[in-house]
């Protein structure tokens, strides 16, 4: 799979930028600045006073979700208000390695060590950092992708998890098994395929953790959504799929399952219709030569191909088509 890395050590001793968050002198950080505002999203960054900044960056695509490997002398990074909103929602997935980073998001603070991770939202300020050299793993993912498997992430960011037991050391087995793996090319197939896993392991984790989900909820309310997106999850694939339905195999009544969604900011059908989408995306991107796009729509839940292609252009910015088109192109041989 495509491999990036950024190094330091590569750009001269004065790059043009401070070494504080607002002033100052440069060591490198100008350099790393620009590197983790085009890997991640833009913060300001502060390191030791008269100290070069010696780090190195990897970054491997995994058809929508981005691995990286980040390695540096002890930094803080902030994100600013100003710093929000300017792009996509993307969350990151940070997972220590060396010594322990501090982090603040949300009114919530909490300290990461190795054998744990945390999540980290791009659409609020925080500040985030570590007092010695340390290298991290980082997932970057679009917080659709777990928002159609947990509801919205929020409450679980400023967090720590545990990857040493249960479904965290699953989750944290399986993504060291990918890092094994990330400079070998398996093809766009195998890559999205390994994004869905981390995500469904990811998510199975994080619903582990009994202080995330009774934050914003009470357990009876988690319980019952749980058990509606497990029986939605298991037909959605039915265009016959509905509220009504939904709610006479929940064993609740239709009125209280629209109560419960009634904080989410999305109804039930859109709800179902977002997980739709990003089904129907997930298999598009593991898709053969062979698929065509009724295929996948009617596998989604959807019974029109015509709404189905609208409704995926107005989400993800393209046609369903043009994710199947450079699996159809034909393959010349080379001239002789």
């Amino acid at each position: 799979m495509m491999h990036k890395r950024f190094s330091t050590r590569d750009v001269p001793h004065q790059h043009g930028f401070d070494h504080g968050f607002d002033h100052g002198f440069d060591h490198g950080l100008g350099y790393w600045r620009e590197v983790v505002a085009e890997t991640y999203f833009k913060l300001q960054l502060r390191c030791g006073e008269g100290d070069r900044l010696d780090g190195q960056l990897d970054v491997w695509d995994l058809n929508g979700v981005q691995l990286s490997r980040l390695q540096s002398g002890a930094l803080a990074y902030r994100r600013l208000r100003q710093h929000c909103g300017a792009q996509d929602r993307q969350l990151l997935v940070t997972l220590p390695l060396h010594g322990e980073v501090g982090f603040s998001q949300l009114g919530r603070s909490t300290r990461c060590a190795p054998g744990q991770f945390l999540l980290e939202s791009s659409e609020e300020p925080y500040d985030f950092g570590y007092r010695q050299p340390n290298a991290m793993w980082v997932l970057k993912l679009p917080v659709a992708t777990l928002k159609a498997r947990i509801g919205e992430p929020g409450r679980f960011c400023a967090r720590q998890y545990d990857n040493r037991q249960g479904m965290g050391r699953l989750f944290h087995d399986y993504l060291q098994w990918v890092t094994r793996h990330c400079d070998t090319d398996h093809g766009s197939t195998a890559r999205a395929l390994m994004a869905t896993q981390l995500i469904d392991l990811l998510a199975l984790s994080l619903r582990q953790h009994p202080d995330a989900l009774q934050s914003a909820h009470s357990a009876v309310r988690d319980a019952h959504l749980a058990r509606i997106e497990a029986h939605v999850r298991q037909h959605l694939s039915d265009p016959a799929l509905s509220p009504e339905r939904i709610a006479q195999a929940s064993g609740i009544s239709l009125r209280y399952l629209h109560q419960l969604f009634k904080d989410t900011g999305q109804s039930v059908a859109q709800w179902v219709r977002e997980l739709r989408l990003q089904s129907a995306h997930e298999a598009l991107s593991r898709a053969n030569g062979r698929t065509t796009v009724a295929q996948i729509a009617y596998g989604a839940g959807f019974g029109d191909q015509a709404q189905f292609s609208h409704a995926f252009r107005k989400k993800f910015g393209h046609a369903p088509s043009e994710m199947l088109r450079p699996l159809r192109a034909p393959v010349h041989p080379p001239a002789r």
